[in-house]
């Protein structure tokens, strides 16, 4: 058993890609089903430990910050923790799109706490008239929504960057890093209360909450 402490955990939200956001991404020409996928993307100037935003033909891809695991420079890259090897669930072919890199990362400071909902499993009711007992089968999951409450402070350098991403209206990265060097990325909408909550004889707070565009990573370094 491990037990990690919140305690010196960190957040920061994506400050800058290359291509920039709105613009043409990187192409990539071709994805592997295997385990992990690699890209097939001409030119390309990704490093191992790069953060990337994917676009893709496949839809449990799409939308997803990956981190890079390999390279063949200006060849391709490989997706860490990212397993295509299922053609039923990522058709041979159809995977292409392309890809933007997260150059810069903006952290927040004063995070006082962070908390997630939603996410529960829900399930298609299959009973049958000779069944005694209610049967189930997954389906779909709620969508993951995260609270991050904050010392309000509109002067830090991170603010600006939180107000870019809610003005965006769409997705930014997030990365946040354990105590014990485990992260999670995932690509988010933000929004931020600009409008901080008061309490007597307590700091104004502000709110900043986040809704999952796609499925998060959880990497153990």
């Amino acid at each position: 058993m491990a037990i990690t402490l919140s305690t010196g955990a960190t957040v920061s939200v994506a400050k800058t890609y290359s291509p920039a956001l709105g613009s043409a991404g990187v192409a990539n020409t071709a994805l592997t089903n295997a385990n992990p996928c690699v890209v097939s993307s001409a030119g390309h100037t990704l490093s191992i430990g790069d953060y990337v935003q994917m676009s893709s033909g496949w839809g449990l891809l799409d939308q997803r910050v990956v981190r890079v695991q390999a390279v063949s420079a200006g060849v391709s890259f490989t997706l860490e923790g990212v397993d295509t090897s299922d053609t039923s669930k990522y058709p041979a072919g159809t995977g292409t799109g392309s890809h933007r890199e997260i150059t810069a990362w903006s952290q927040l400071s004063q995070v006082k706490s962070v908390s997630a909902s939603g996410g529960a499993q829900q399930f298609a009711d299959i009973t049958s008239i000779a069944d005694t007992v209610i049967r189930q089968i997954p389906t779909v999951k709620d969508a993951v929504n995260m609270t991050i409450d904050v010392f309000d402070d509109p002067t830090l350098a991170w603010y600006a960057d939180v107000v870019a991403a809610d003005t965006a209206r769409t997705p930014y990265g997030l990365l946040m890093t354990f105590p014990n060097g485990s992260k999670l990325v995932a690509n988010s909408y933000w929004s931020i209360m600009k409008v901080p909550t008061m309490e007597t004889n307590q700091a104004l707070m502000s709110q900043i909450t986040l809704s999952y565009a796609a499925e998060p990573l959880r990497y153990a370094t």
